[in-house]
């Protein structure tokens, strides 16, 4: 019984993770928003894995990712919208929604750009 209750515990404990970080639906991330002064993150990250974009892109990341996908080189994009960039910064930084995938594929492909294409 107590593999089995081991077990169940370290299942529970990597979703919850999973959940917490990057799988956290839009309305549990609201609630965390409003409660982020009480950093309940630190029951669950940390136990499975080493990255945690959500909460740092909210926290201690907000200012690069605000200077990266709010910048006016980024915005100009042919290949963006920029109000649905701003929506998706602004949602996650402020509003407490959960676009951490989005963010990740508009800092990888704006950083991929200045890289390779604004160097020629």
């Amino acid at each position: 019984m107590t593999s089995a209750l081991a077990r169940a515990y370290q299942e529970f404990t990597f979703k919850a993770e999973y959940a917490y970080d990057y799988g956290m639906p839009q309305s549990l991330a609201r609630f965390d928003h409003m409660f982020s002064g009480l950093h309940l993150e630190r029951m669950f990250l940390g136990r499975h894995k080493l990255l945690h974009f959500r909460v740092w892109y909210r926290d201690q990341l907000s200012q690069y990712v605000r200077e990266v996908l709010l910048d006016p080189r980024t915005l100009s994009r042919p290949y963006l919208e920029p109000k649905t960039v701003e929506t998706l910064v602004n949602g996650h930084l402020k509003l407490g929604m959960n676009y951490t995938t989005a963010i990740h594929k508009l800092l990888t492909l704006e950083l991929l750009h200045r890289q390779f294409v604004d160097a020629r």
